[in-house]
C-alpha cells in the first residue's frame, strides 16, 4: 500500500502543549503518524506552553497521552522514535523575548530554513498574539510557514470577522487552515465522493426529492471540565454553528464539476448564506440537563443549553419547503452522530401509513451508510417489508488515521478541501446570530431534562409541526 508521507524535513510548533487538546487529540495523532512510518525526513516537534515543565515531565505528558488512548496496543519502538523528535520551550504568548527564544532553538535543531507547522491548540483569547509573533519568527525560521487554528473562530460574526482581519495582515489565506475535526472523520469526508460515484444518490440528494433532513450529534457525556468555556458559548455555538452546519452544507450543496477546495468551498457558502430561521412557533428548543447547574463553575440561574433541537430551511428555489432538523446535546442516553435524509413518497402511493425511503449516514459509534428501501410481497403488493442496505464507512488497513492526524497530513500536502473558509465562519455565525437574538426576543425556554435521558420532551413538536418525526439511530 502507498501511504502518503511526508519526506522533507519540519518544524511542528504546538501551542498550548499542555493543554488538554494536545494530550486527547494531538500527541494520539502524531503518534499513530510516527507508528505508520509517515515522517520520512528530519523533524522537530516543540511544545510551547506557559506550564513549567523539563523535557522529561514533557516526554511523560506525551507518554501518558498516547498510553491513554492506546493502552496496552502502544508501540514502545514507535513510542521511542516520536519522543526522540519532541522538546519543550517554556513560554508566554504575548512575551517577544519567549518567541525570539523559541526561535533560537527551532534553528539549533535545523540550521536551513525548512517548513514551519504552527498548531494553535489554545484558547482563542490568545490567538491574535500568537499569530502576530509568528510572522516575527518568518525571518529566522522561513517564510514557508502555515498555521493550524481549531475552532472556536470568534464568538459570533463581529469577533470572527476581526478575527479574519487581523491574522490576514500576517498570513495570506492560502498559508491558513481552520480546523474543524468533524471535517476528518471518514464518514463525513466520504459524502462528496459518494455522490459524485454514484448517480443515484447524487439525483436523489435534491431538494425536490427530498422530505426532511436530521443531522444529529447526540452525546452521553456532559460538559466536565468545559464549564467556564461552555458557560460563555453554550451547544449552539458549541456544536451547532460549526460541526453540523458543515454536514449540512456538504449534504445539500451543488457538485462543482471541478471539485477544486475553493470550488466547494464557494458551494457550500451558497447553502450556508441561505439559511433561514423558522417560524416562531416552530423554530426551536432547548434544554439543560437536570445536573448541569450543580457542576462546579455554572453560574447560579445559568440558562445556558446544553441541549438544542432546531428546525431550519435553505431559501434556495431547489430546497423549497424542505425542513432541515439539527439536534444536538449532552448527558443524553447514548452516542448517536448520524444524518438521515428521508425521501417523498410516490404520489400516487395510496398508502401513506408506509415507510418512507431513508438514506443514513452514520458518523458514530458505528461509520456506516444505510439505504432504505421497501420490498412489496403478493399479486396486489398488499404486504411491504423493509430491505436496508447497509455498507461500512470505516477506513480499514494500515492507512486509518484519527480525524486529527488525517488533517495534518492534509496541511503537509497544501490541502484545503476538508478545512473551512472564514467566509464559511462568517456565514455560519450571521445564522446563528440571527437565532441567538430570537432566542432572546422570544424568551424561548431552556427545559430540563433528566440525565442519561433522550433530552427534552418539547423536541418532538419540533417535527410534528411537519407532519414527521425524530429517527433514532438505534431502531433504523
Amino acid at each position: 500500500m502507498n501511504l502518503q508521507k511526508v519526506d522533507k524535513p519540519f518544524h511542528f510548533l504546538i501551542f498550548g502543549a499542555s493543554g488538554d487538546l494536545a494530550k486527547l487529540k494531538l500527541f494520539p495523532a502524531l503518534y499513530e503518524l510516527a507508528f505508520q512510518k509517515r515522517f520520512r525526513g528530519a523533524y522537530t516537534i516543540t511544545g510551547f506552553a506557559r506550564s513549567a515543565m523539563s523535557q522529561n515531565d514533557f516526554h511523560r505528558l506525551i507518554t501518558e497521552s498516547i498510553r491513554k488512548k492506546y493502552g496496552k496496543k502502544t508501540n514502545a519502538a514507535a513510542l521511542r522514535e516520536l519522543l526522540a523528535h519532541c522538546q519543550y520551550q517554556q513560554g508566554q504568548y504575548d512575551h517577544p523575548r519567549d518567541f525570539k527564544a523559541l526561535g533560537e532553538a527551532l534553528r539549533r535543531k535545523h540550521h536551513e530554513k525548512i517548513e514551519t507547522l504552527a498548531y494553535l491548540a489554545t484558547p482563542p483569547s490568545v490567538f491574535k498574539s500568537i499569530v502576530e509573533h509568528l510572522a516575527g519568527l518568518r525571518a529566522v525560521l522561513g517564510h514557508k510557514m502555515k498555521i493550524i487554528l481549531e475552532k472556536p473562530f470568534g464568538e459570533d460574526e463581529k469577533s470572527a470577522t476581526e478575527l479574519f482581519h487581523f491574522i490576514s495582515q500576517y498570513f495570506s489565506e492560502e498559508q491558513v487552515y481552520l480546523l474543524d475535526h468533524y471535517l476528518g472523520k471518514t464518514p463525513v469526508q466520504s459524502i462528496l465522493p459518494l455522490r459524485t460515484s454514484n448517480t443515484v444518490l447524487n439525483v436523489l440528494l435534491q431538494g425536490k426529492q427530498i422530505a426532511n433532513i436530521q443531522i444529529n450529534a447526540l452525546e452521553e457525556v456532559g460538559v466536565g471540565d468545559r464549564i467556564g468555556y461552555f458557560e460563555s458559548v453554550g451547544i449552539l455555538k458549541d456544536m451547532i454553528q460549526s460541526h453540523l452546519l458543515q454536514m449540512l452544507s456538504l449534504i445539500t450543496m451543488s457538485i462543482p464539476i471541478q471539485q477544486t477546495p475553493k470550488a466547494i468551498k464557494r458551494e457550500k457558502m451558497h447553502i450556508l448564506s441561505a439559511l433561514r430561521y423558522g417560524d416562531k412557533d416552530c423554530a426551536i428548543v432547548l434544554g439543560q440537563y437536570k445536573s448541569y447547574a450543580k457542576e462546579k463553575g455554572v453560574r447560579p440561574g445559568s440558562r445556558t443549553p446544553t441541549f438544542a433541537a432546531l428546525r431550519t430551511h435553505i431559501d434556495l428555489a431547489e430546497w423549497y419547503e424542505v425542513p432541515i432538523y439539527l439536534r444536538t446535546g449532552k448527558r443524553l442516553n447514548h452516542r448517536h452522530a448520524y444524518i438521515v435524509v428521508e425521501f417523498k413518497k410516490p404520489a400516487f402511493n395510496r398508502d401513506q401509513a408506509l415507510a418512507a425511503n431513508q438514506l443514513v449516514i452514520e458518523l458514530a459509534p458505528e461509520e456506516n451508510i444505510q439505504i432504505h428501501l421497501l420490498d412489496a410481497r403478493g399479486n396486489r403488493m398488499q404486504t411491504h417489508r423493509e430491505v436496508v442496505s447497509a455498507e461500512s464507512l470505516a477506513c480499514t488497513g494500515d492507512d486509518c488515521l484519527p480525524e486529527h492526524g488525517r488533517l495534518i497530513l492534509d496541511v503537509f500536502r497544501s490541502d484545503h478541501t476538508f478545512f473551512v473558509s472564514f467566509e464559511e465562519i462568517i456565514a455560519s455565525w450571521q445564522f446563528i446570530d440571527r437565532v441567538v437574538r430570537r432566542i432572546t426576543k422570544d424568551k424561548i425556554k431552556v427545559h430540563p431534562y433528566a440525565d442519561y435521558s433522550q433530552g427534552p420532551d418539547a423536541q418532538n413538536a419540533l417535527t410534528a409541526c411537519d407532519g414527521f418525526q425524530w429517527y433514532d439511530a438505534d431502531h433504523l
